[in-house]
């Protein structure tokens, strides 16, 4: 029996009201035993015994695990514990007060005032500073986060001063206009202006040796200046003149003899750097990539600023610490953050692990700081914070968002304004400087939910803002000059974006209303002109309707009648050209070219078409067993032959390159029309050849029986041999043409071979059954299960490694004999062809809802062929083949009502068309005529400028007059090609 749980005193206090919850959590549960939710919460049986106990609050941790192991919610139980951790230390959910000087400077980087409390980084400012001695130029990456500008500002600096303390270090970010920082900080070295110094910078690298030179004057002779230019990213996100941005980086790598220059840069704009020759050259050998603290490094920066204070950190809280932030590189802020408001919360001189448990955490306690901040504010400081926010962050383009320095200048100079900016910087939230305002750090974009919304809520709204900000200053900037309003669409998009409450500036409304103004002006004066004209206009149509009326009357007849004559000269000529087709390929093509010349329509261009490919068809006059058709590649076997012959097709014909033995597998027989639309002998199963989607791999039947013979046949005229696989036959491919699924007859069973490795094919799994295809992904297979009536179509997900697992089935009583499958190349639809009584139907269905209806159904008649093909021009979705006696019909899956080409194909009483391939590389129908004497392959190519080209071919253009009379009664001779 196990040991009861000793009762808990009900003294009122908030530990023994969360032990007593924590318990009847257990119990409902089913009071599990304590050593079955040790195994599930991976934590002591005592130490979850004693969460329960009431003496002491556990960790949260401990309190989750437990939680979690009684099947409760997590997110709840964790605010449960924030709230009895805060009540039993005496915390208020507001932000304590600072006392004292604290050791952490939170979200802002350190300085080189606070070098005495910078840790940890000592062996990095080190190799900078080695480094530096022997590069002139030297760039420091990493990501944000990592520490990049506190080791440059409060360790490198320091470090250079205690080197050299006389030389000069200027230390700066690019900004939006890089060039005149630069110069705003030198000139204050130098005791000159600072529109003098942007104005020698602009000259080149020339006038800047220069200006060290001056500020290097009364220096010894082998001093130096350090330029530090921290967020160098600003140089990408900020500054918007290509120019400017140029010139700035000509200058950093050209600072001549006395001049070195440190760069710290986010890792994720390395790319942004390589994109500048000079600037990629540089970082070859001299740049540095800041990573993650080592666990010494990182308890040297928790310890020693607290022990500087006379403070301690108790050793639970910097395990805590230790294991969250290492191997975090981006973590540094929140760590730094975390232990100001731990300090804030300490217990005499200790930090504790409770105490920065009461903060939120990493994530939590920035957060925390940021919404306690947002919560005190009035309802309006809460809009202007929400739209200051947005200022001050620039929207990354294929990189993370990033902070932005905006002007004071930019923002409304009100009550409400200026509260927030105090309260938000007295929070170290934002940086005020003495002109410009910024957000501390980065790590706040990421780290506060609320922002995140803000940001996400209208991501386009936000560059649209943008774009009015920099319009309106260059308006002000130019003396409210009326060229730089907004007009067109840019004036349109805006003010629908800013009809609602977006927090515009004073400027920007002004702006915004002015553009809006002298466009209404303009188009009231365009409105004014266009009606003079229009009465002006009104009567003189007048005057001309009342003259033309009656020859349009009578022209209009005139055409009508001519179009019902072409239109019937037309369809005629379309039998004659049918007629002519087989017997006089050249002529037909000629009657079929001048039909559709004077009217062009679906007749006329089916039968332009199939005239066209019978021009240059290519006679086999040897009979054959076996062809097989790819995208641009015939494989053909004649009877008695022992090899098969490879052609390659091309734009305008069919050239044999190469062969390859046929195998003894392959049994003579009748010839059919696969399901998958290939041409194949039938002896009571098929093992003939296969082809993948894009041409390159070759299966043939072996000497040996059930084995094919892989061939690489990427050169098509020096075929590879490469491998065998184990099949009785070869069914589908998968879209990326490096699956196949081989089938086995007796039993019947699918295996999914990989083919990406052609000398070495691997089996990824099988199937029961022997009617399968793949489902638009090489790892997904369909399975037509069932019989008779009621067979569905299964879709099992075959993973490379583990057991096939079945995902969705749909299409439940398809009812009928189903013939052929075919996904779209997206797997998000699947075409079934089936047997349905007399009739044959066609129907679509969405792959992955397993919807009981179709999205679309057709029925063909009895006698009709029905194949399904990879789509062409662009389209994923397979494309109905339907083949009768004399045509073939080529419909769209995704719409069934939608049919693309009715292709004549006469054959006589004697003959058929035996349907090939359809390929979508050539945009083009193969198909094989069957004649008594002979087989006639023919290319029928679906886009109508290449069958102009194919009939015109040399002498097509010459029309014998009685001819056209003949066929064209009463039509004016045209010409027929370009």
């Amino acid at each position: 029996m196990p040991r009861t749980e000793r009762p808990l005193e009900d003294d009122g206090s908030p530990l023994v009201e969360f032990a007593a919850e924590l318990r009847k959590l257990r119990a409902e549960a089913g009071s599990p035993p304590y050593r079955e939710l040790a195994r599930q919460a991976h934590y002591s049986s005592t130490t979850l015994s004693d969460a329960a106990g009431g003496r002491q609050l556990p960790s949260l941790a401990v309190t989750l695990a437990y939680v979690e192991a009684c099947g409760g919610d997590r997110d709840e139980w964790e605010r449960r514990w924030h709230d009895v951790a805060a009540e039993l230390n005496g915390h208020a959910n507001a932000l304590p007060p600072e006392s004292g000087n604290a050791p952490y400077v939170g979200l802002s980087a350190y300085g080189p005032d606070d070098a005495e409390l910078f840790f940890g980084r000592e062996r990095l400012v080190e190799d900078l500073r080695s480094r530096l001695r022997r590069h002139r130029f030297l760039a420091v990456f990493g990501p944000s986060g990592a520490g990049k500008s506190s080791t440059l500002r409060a360790g490198l600096i320091p470090a250079l001063y205690a080197d050299s303390p006389l030389n000069p270090i200027v230390l700066f970010t690019p900004g939006v206009h890089p060039l005149h920082e630069w110069a705003l900080h030198l000139s204050s070295l130098l005791g000159a202006t600072t529109p003098a110094v942007s104005r020698d910078l602009a000259t080149g690298p020339a006038a800047l040796c220069s200006l060290i030179d001056q500020l290097l004057a009364e220096h010894p002779a082998g001093a130096e200046v350090v330029f530090v230019v921290d967020q160098f990213e600003e140089v990408f996100t900020l500054c918007t003149d290509a120019g400017e941005r140029q010139a700035f980086l000509e200058l950093l790598l050209n600072v001549g003899p006395r001049g070195r220059v440190v760069v710290g840069v986010r890792a994720d704009f390395y790319a942004h750097c390589a994109l500048h020759p000079e600037l990629a050259e540089a970082l070859q050998d001299a740049q540095v990539t800041v990573g993650p603290m080592t666990a010494d490094e990182l308890r040297r920066a928790i310890v020693r600023p607290a022990r500087i204070v006379g403070c301690a950190v108790e050793s639970d809280l910097l395990s805590v610490l230790v294991a969250h932030a290492h191997g975090q590189a981006g973590s540094l802020p929140l760590l730094s953050h975390a232990l100001l408001q731990t300090w804030r919360r300490r217990k005499g001189n200790m930090l504790t692990l409770v105490g920065f448990q009461t903060t939120g955490g990493f994530e939590g306690a920035l957060a925390r700081t940021a919404e306690t901040v947002f919560g005190g504010m009035t309802t309006p400081q809460q809009g202007v914070t929400q739209h200051l926010f947005r200022r001050l962050i620039a929207l990354g383009d294929g990189t993370e968002d990033t902070k932005r320095r905006v002007r004071r200048a930019e923002l409304d100079d009100t009550a409400d304004v200026q509260k927030v900016l105090n309260t938000l910087s007295d929070a170290r939230l934002l940086t005020l400087d003495r002109d410009t305002v910024e957000i501390t750090h980065e790590a706040l974009i990421s780290a506060w939910p609320r922002l995140q919304r803000w940001l996400n809520a209208d991501r386009e709204g936000h560059r649209l803002h943008r774009e009015l900000t920099d319009a309106a200053v260059v308006w002000q900037t130019h003396g409210r000059d009326p060229s730089t309003l907004l007009r067109g669409n840019r004036l349109a998009l805006i003010a629908d974006w800013a009809a609602e409450d977006v927090g515009l500036t004073e400027l920007e409304q002004t702006f915004l209303e002015a553009s809006v103004a002298a466009q209404e002006q303009e188009q009231s004066s365009t409105r004014l002109q266009i009606r003079r004209q229009r009465i002006l206009i009104a009567v003189l149509t007048v005057l001309v309707l009342v003259v033309t009326a009656a020859l349009i009357f009578a022209s209009r007849a005139q055409d009508n009648a001519t179009q019902q004559r072409n239109t019937a000269l037309a369809l005629r000529a379309v039998q004659a050209s049918a007629d002519l087709i087989n017997a006089d390929p050249r002529s037909a093509a000629k009657v079929a070219l001048t039909a559709y010349r004077i009217h062009p329509s679906p007749e006329t261009a089916g039968a332009l078409i199939s005239a066209a490919a019978a021009v240059r068809g290519v006679r086999f006059l040897e009979p054959y067993r076996e062809i097989v058709v790819g995208a641009d590649v015939l494989v053909l076997a004649g009877i008695d032959d022992d090899k098969l012959t490879i052609y390659s097709i091309t734009e305008d014909k069919l050239e044999e390159k190469s062969s390859v033995p046929a195998g003894k597998s392959v049994h003579k027989g009748g010839m059919a029309v696969r399901p998958d639309g290939r041409l194949g002998m039938t002896t009571g199963f098929v093992t003939s050849p296969s082809i993948s989607p894009d041409s390159q791999v070759l299966l043939t039947p072996a000497d040996e029986e059930g084995q094919f013979i892989v061939w690489d046949i990427s050169d098509v005229r020096q075929p590879v041999r490469q491998a065998t696989i184990s099949a009785t036959q070869i069914g589908t491919w998968s879209p990326d043409s490096r699956h196949v699924l081989a089938i086995e007859t007796n039993p019947a069973l699918t295996t999914v071979w990989s083919l990406s490795d052609l000398a070495k094919p691997v089996v990824v799994g099988s199937l029961p059954g022997s009617r399968s295809w793949f489902a638009g992904r090489h790892d997904r297979v369909a399975l037509l299960e069932g019989s008779g009536n009621d067979q569905t179509v299964a879709v099992h997900e075959v993973p490379a490694h583990g057991q096939p697992q079945k995902i969705r089935v749909f299409g439940e009583g398809l009812g009928g004999s189903v013939h052929d499958v075919r996904f779209s190349d997206d797997g998000e639809r699947v075409t079934v062809v089936q047997q349905q009584g007399m009739q044959q139907r066609v129907s679509t269905w969405p792959a992955k809802t397993g919807n009981s209806q179709p999205l679309t159904t057709r029925s063909f008649p009895q006698g009709t062929f029905i194949s399904l093909h990879t789509g062409t021009g662009g389209s994923t979705d397979p494309v109905v083949v339907v083949e009768t006696q004399q045509s073939i019909a080529l419909w769209e899956s995704r719409d069934l009502t939608a049919q693309r080409w009715v292709l004549p194909l006469p054959t006589g009483n004697d003959g058929k068309v035996a349907l090939g391939h359809l390929s979508s590389r050539l945009d083009a129908l193969f198909v094989l005529m069957n004649f008594r004497f002979y087989q006639e392959w023919r290319r029928l190519d679906l886009d109508i400028a290449g069958a102009v080209t194919s009939a015109c071919g040399k002498t097509v253009d010459t029309y014998p007059v009685e001819v056209w009379a003949e066929h064209f009664p009463g039509v004016e001779q045209v010409p027929l090609c370009p």
